[in-house]
This record gives C-alpha cells, structure tokens and sequence, in this order.
C-alpha cells in the first residue's frame, strides 16, 4: 500500500531525462569555455596594459577594467556555475543557460566596438576592431544562442532532468 501511495505521489514523466543525448553538447561547450578564456587571456598582453597603465587616459582603464571582468565573468565563472548547475540538476540550470547564451553574443558584439572608441589610435576602424577572429567568435555564439536557447526552452530531456 505504500508503494501505492508513493508512486501516484511522484508525477509521471514522459520521454528523456537525464544528461545525456543533445544535452551532452551544451554540456561539452561549457566545458571548454573556461579552457579557451584562459588560453585567450594568456594570449592578451595585460603585462603590457599593466606597464603602460599610467599612459592610459580614465575612459580606457575603465574600459580594460570593465572587459577583464566581463570576461572573467562570461568565461569562467558563468560556465562553471551553469556546470554546478547542471550537474546537480538544478531547476536554475534552464534558465541562466538561456541568459548567459543570450549575453554572450551580445558582449562579444559591444566589446571590440568600445575598444575602437575608448582606443582610436589601435583601433582606427571599426574592421580593425572587428577582426577574423572577434567575428568568428561573435558568429559562434549567436549560432549557439540560436540552436540552444529553443532547445533550453523546448527539449522534453531538459524539462525532465532539470526539475531539483
């Protein structure tokens, strides 16, 4: 009788759950997001920003300060707390997906525009600033944003594993 009882108690899911099929690939993105800002950020010559800081005018410092967090935020600590998230099966996971998904695009779009405002004398124009690899990173994460934000939204395996 009380396996009766138990079970009418927990509601029927139907179809996937679990992290596993499409969901994998969302999963793998996160992933390497943090291992590819960390490679970028070695790449980015901060010693060099650090040593000429007092040649910097308020506006720029500002700017580099601002994009360092951002960066940090969007590439690190984001994707590890989706990660935390996720694996607990947090009911949170969804929707800051969604969120960070959506920002992205949106910080890689501003960022490099900022960059050629704050500094007009590396950044000349706006195609010096948009450079082949900020569009290749732009037109990959809007790609994302348009494959899983839907999918986020709509996927029965996410609705049935994200439920704690």
């Amino acid at each position: 009788m009380a396996e009766t009882q138990q079970s009418s108690a927990l509601p029927a899911r139907e179809g996937p759950e679990g992290i596993g099929g499409w969901l994998v690939l969302p999963m793998l993105g996160l992933m390497l997001t943090p291992i590819v800002g960390l490679i970028l950020l070695y790449d980015t010559d901060y010693v060099g920003i650090l040593q000429n800081w007092h040649a910097l005018s308020a506006s720029q410092i500002v700017l580099v300060v601002a994009e360092l967090v951002a960066s940090g935020i969007l590439n690190l600590t984001a994707p590890a707390l989706l990660l935390l998230f996720m694996f607990r099966r947090s009911e949170m996971f969804p929707g800051w997906y969604i969120i960070w998904a959506a920002v992205t695009p949106v910080y890689l779009l501003l960022d490099p525009w900022a960059a050629h405002l704050t500094f007009p004398d590396t950044f000349p124009t706006l195609a010096d600033a948009y450079d082949k690899d900020t569009v290749r990173s732009i037109s990959r994460t809007i790609w994302g944003a348009i494959i899983w934000i839907p999918y986020m939204m709509r996927s029965a395996r996410v609705a049935n594993t994200f439920v704690n």
